[in-house]
């Protein structure tokens, strides 16, 4: 368990520390990339830590027609900074089809993770983009993640590679 610096979070918040299994979507369809970012903040918004769920589908939305954050591998990793958030959330959609995003690579992406922090809170934000590019670099363990049955399965692979 991480401890509370005065209003934020130390940087080297894991993933699993953020997402549950009550906010990871197995077999995520969307006609496209913004289709599947308004289920995923949807999902989120249940989580009870979105307090405007319109204002975070806007911010992740932008972020998106700035540039993509398909960073390539069938990865993507939507993320805002917002005060719609009461604290550091992810949602994890997983296509084993993949969904078009206009990543890096010109690839489909295959796993969605969307971040939401609460503003001004850098360090963690980006501590934890960090983190999730390198846990996912593993190519079989992103192919177990994929091709997992439950999000409860999914939930515990990035339980144990995080203690790796």
């Amino acid at each position: 368990m991480k401890y509370w610096c005065g209003s934020e979070r130390k940087a080297n918040v894991k993933l699993s520390e953020v997402l549950a299994k009550e906010r990871i979507v197995i077999h995520v369809k969307g006609k496209d990339k913004y289709d599947v970012l308004g289920k995923l903040v949807h999902v989120a918004r249940v989580s009870g830590k979105v307090t405007n769920e319109a204002d975070l589908l806007r911010k992740v939305t932008e972020r998106e027609k700035i540039k993509s954050t398909g960073i390539g591998g069938g990865i993507g990793i939507p993320h805002a900074q917002t005060s719609g958030v009461t604290d550091i959330i992810a949602c994890l959609g997983v296509s084993e089809q993949g969904i078009e995003f206009n990543a890096v690579d010109g690839r489909p992406v295959h796993l969605i993770l969307l971040i939401a922090t609460k503003e001004r809170t850098n360090s963690t934000y980006l501590g934890l983009l960090s983190r999730i590019a390198r846990l996912f670099i593993d190519e079989p363990f992103k192919q177990k993640i994929i091709r997992s049955v439950s999000p409860g399965e999914i939930m515990n692979l990035i339980t144990e590679k995080e203690k790796e």
